[in-house]
């Protein structure tokens, strides 16, 4: 990466990986990203054509005393991949 800006948590780490990927590839379908304060959850997303998202969810997770990274891909129509990945990543971290 370029820049030396500070970094805050795991989402500006992916942010600033994934504007650095753009500007360095410069792929005919740009990278996106997503996630949550304190990184919990991140989303890699690309949108291979109109309409449709490929997600790649990560969520940092506690299973029986240890620290994990769940990882799952979800392909689609956009509104609905996006309710999936989302409803996926509550539940894996035990939320309604």
């Amino acid at each position: 990466m370029t820049e030396l800006a500070p970094q805050k948590d795991a989402m500006d780490v992916l942010q600033a990986w994934v504007d650095d990927y753009n500007r360095r590839a410069e792929p005919g379908i740009r990278l996106g990203s997503a996630g949550e304060a304190g990184g919990a959850q991140l989303r890699l997303k690309y949108s291979p054509t109109e309409g449709q998202v490929s997600i790649l969810h990560l969520v940092a997770v506690e299973r029986a005393g240890h620290a994990a990274i769940l990882v799952r891909r979800f392909d689609g129509p956009t509104p609905e991949t996006a309710v999936e990945a989302g409803l996926w990543a509550s539940r894996e971290l035990g939320r309604r």
